[in-house]
């Protein structure tokens, strides 16, 4: 795909939402050849994988292979390391106190997302400075963002009815695998570990998503602004979209689905 195209949807996303993060990409990375040639800075020390997504947020492009990944977790639930037998076996979660028996602690690794493939490492930046087709778009928002993402994504494709979260390894599991093995959207209310090393605020949740869908949701969003929106929304969605210069959304003021049509919006 077209880098303009990518670019024209980041725009198009940014127009629509209030957004004060960058939008994510994040590429696999399943060679030695492949990492040499991607197109972002290597990270000199070991980093957690929610460190690489709010750098990139930030507008850094990083990539990182198996030995700079700081959380084991994440290199399991990305394909970069091996799922060692004390881990399967649901052992870790038990000792680490995550859930209240080894049993529960077993099922909840049985029901966890870990991606099928054997990777080299990962890319991860800002969508926009992505050349090529990334696989997977995470974005950092509130929660209005994220109703507004979701109406989108249900406009285009109807009620997704598979959600998996249980506020443990947030973005590599719940946010990229999950999403990558589904081909699907999930929401994550992120988790105790990246809200501390990654330091996001409070009010802030994640959503990811294949990259293969992320034009039709943003396509979705446009699509439901009239009639989702109040007012004072609009307003500020008008000014975003002509100052792109855009012109393939014309407002409707007073008028939406929650309101009458001739009532007055604030």
């Amino acid at each position: 795909m077209e880098l303009e195209k990518i670019k024209q949807a980041v725009i198009k996303a940014n127009c629509a939402l209030e957004l004060d993060r960058k939008i994510v990409g994040v590429k696999f990375l399943f060679t030695e050849e492949e990492f040499c040639q991607a197109a972002a800075m290597s990270i000199e020390a070991p980093m957690h994988y929610c460190a690489m997504v709010k750098a990139a947020t930030a507008g850094n492009s990083v990539k990182a292979a198996a030995a700079k990944f700081g959380c084991p977790g994440a290199a399991r639930a990305l394909g970069i390391m091996e799922p060692e037998e004390f881990f399967v076996s649901g052992q870790h979660y038990n000792r680490l106190g995550l859930y209240q028996d080894l049993v529960t602690a077993k099922n909840a690794r049985n029901n966890m997302t870990f991606c099928q493939h054997k990777a080299y490492g990962v890319m991860v930046k800002p969508l926009e400075e992505f050349q090529e087709t990334p696989d997977i778009v995470l974005i950092i928002t509130d929660p209005y963002n994220a109703m507004r993402i979701l109406q989108g994504y249900t406009y285009i494709y109807g009620i997704h009815t598979a959600y998996k979260l249980s506020g443990n390894q947030a973005l590599c599991s719940e946010c990229t695998a999950y999403p990558f093995e589904s081909n699907n959207i999930n929401i994550s209310m992120l988790c105790g570990g990246t809200r501390n090393k990654a330091g996001w605020r409070d009010d802030e949740l994640a959503l990811g998503l294949p990259f293969n869908r992320f034009i039709a949701v943003v396509d979705g969003i446009y699509k439901t602004v009239n009639i989702m929106e109040p007012n004072r929304n609009k307003s500020k969605i008008e000014e975003k979209l002509k100052q792109n210069e855009l012109a393939d959304l014309e407002i409707e003021y007073n008028k939406n689905y929650f309101t009458k049509p001739t009532a007055k919006m604030l």
